[in-house]
This record gives C-alpha cells, structure tokens and sequence, in this order.
C-alpha cells in the first residue's frame, strides 16, 4: 500500500474503470453499434440526450459521429443532439416542466425508424425516461446507456448498455468508451 493516499485514490479510480469495462458484455455493444450503423445508412435521425455530464456525453457523440463516420463524398449521418439548444430546454422546461425538455423537442423532429441514444447515470432521471418512452411510442428505437442498478431506462431501452459502477465519474468515463467505440468501429469499417 502506498504512504502517497492521492496516488491511492488515483489507483483506485484506474482500477474501477478497468473493471467496469473488463465485466462489460461487449455483444450488447455490438448490437448497439448495429443499430446505429443500420439507422444512419437507412438516411433515419439519430437523437442524444442526457443531463449533466451525460449531456456533455451525448454533445460529445453528436458532434464525433457527424464528423467523423462520411468519408469524402458519402452522405452524412442524421445526428443532432438535444442538449445544446438552451432556448428550446429552457422554454420547455419553464412552460411545460423539466421532464418535457426532450420529450418538446422530439415532437418537432422525430420519425418512426428514428433512434435516440438515451445517456443517465441514475437511468432515472424523468426527462430522458419520457424521450424514451415517446420514441418508443412512435415507432423508434432507444439505445440506453444507465449506470447503478440502470434504473427505468435499462428496462425502456431497446438495447441497454448500462455500467453497473456506482460512481458517477466512472459511468461517465464508460458511457464515453461506448461511444467513442461505436464511432471507432463504424468509421473503421
């Protein structure tokens, strides 16, 4: 044991996200990067959404898989994230509540065969749990990235990538993982 205890602290985070991914059933990922893979040459929408540092997550993911899945001359993908807009969240959460804030903005945008990639920690929180629900409800699919006990959304989602780490920075490390894995393996193909 090491008399340095930030070194510890350091050793022990390491070790909590080598685990949670190490325990990680990587076919669930598979079919998650399928799913998006077939959504984006199908010319659907893909939508993300999170809270917090599940949005910056979900931010993140829009922009990399814009960005980096068309090769020159290829059509590019359909992404848009639900995160960025603070006009739209804050209207719709000061007129019509906070769990509306995603659930506001897909009635404007989604389609059925559209996909949102749903991210919460807790897989609970109500607004990424009514998306969900909505997408469902009008013939999309959800990819679910939950972490804990994967809450309500690990049992809406179509596919649920959930961590079952306890520490919110963990989860959020591993949901980054996901997605730079799913991009990864589709601008690898």
């Amino acid at each position: 044991m090491s008399d340095n205890p930030l070194k510890q602290r350091l050793e022990e985070y390491k070790y909590l996200v080598q685990t949670a991914i190490d325990e990680f059933d990587f076919a669930v990922l598979e079919s998650a990067t399928e799913l998006v893979r077939k959504t984006y040459h199908a010319d659907r929408q893909i939508f993300t959404i999170g809270n917090g540092g599940s949005a910056a997550v979900a931010v993140h993911l829009a922009a990399d898989f814009g960005k980096n899945i068309a090769k020159t001359g290829e059509k590019f993908p359909r992404i848009m994230t639900l995160c960025a807009n603070s006009s739209s969240i804050t209207a719709l959460g000061n007129d019509c509540g906070y769990e509306e804030t995603f659930t506001g903005q897909l009635r404007n945008f989604f389609n059925s065969g559209d996909l949102l990639i749903a991210i919460s920690s807790s897989g609970n929180s109500p607004n990424i749990i009514r998306a969900a629900e909505y997408a469902r409800a009008n013939g999309g699919k959800v990819v679910g990235m939950s972490g804990f006990d994967g809450g309500k959304l690990k049992h809406i989602a179509d596919i649920s990538l959930h961590v079952p780490a306890h520490v919110y920075e963990v989860v959020e490390d591993v949901h980054s993982v996901f997605c730079h894995a799913i991009i990864h393996a589709l601008k690898s193909r």
